[in-house]
């Protein structure tokens, strides 16, 4: 018989696997966003699998922005230390917990004049995200219809 595994044992494997989603989640941003980046737009289907918003998803979230700002100082660059990259590693970690994460991009005037500033940043419901909208007026960019 299989005895269950005692509570450290648990807590260390979903700290392990909190490390490995985000060091992947970082890992994988640069071809996300050349070739499947309109998928996080659009909030994913719902998921029977969604569980609540736990230590272990923010954990992978912590991983995969620090992962991410270590890969951004590797030339020639492939990853950067933008909002677009800190989000798009933020939803991915996030989605592979189950939770109903996106990116949103927004766009609106700069304090110069003609000029124009984009930001991008992760909503999730009931999840406090790290990449976040921000004090400035944008406005959102919704996905396109094919």
């Amino acid at each position: 018989m299989i005895e269950p595994l005692p509570d450290s044992a648990k807590t260390s494997d979903s700290a392990a696997r909190a490390v490995l989603v985000g060091l992947r989640a970082a890992w994988r941003v640069p071809s996300i966003i050349a070739h499947d980046f309109a998928v996080l737009l659009v909030l994913p289907a719902a998921s029977s699998e969604r569980t609540r918003a736990s230590e272990s998803a923010q954990l992978a979230v912590l991983v995969a922005h620090r992962v991410l700002a270590l890969l951004a100082r590797v030339r020639p660059a492939r990853w950067r230390g933008t909002c677009l990259h800190r989000s798009v590693a933020e939803c991915v970690a996030l989605r592979a917990y189950g939770l109903p994460a996106r990116v949103m991009i927004g766009v609106g005037n700069g304090a110069a004049p003609a000029t124009t500033i984009a930001h991008a940043w992760v909503e999730c419901e009931g999840v406090h995200c790290r990449s976040t909208r921000g004090a400035a007026e944008l406005e959102m960019l919704a996905p396109a219809r094919a």
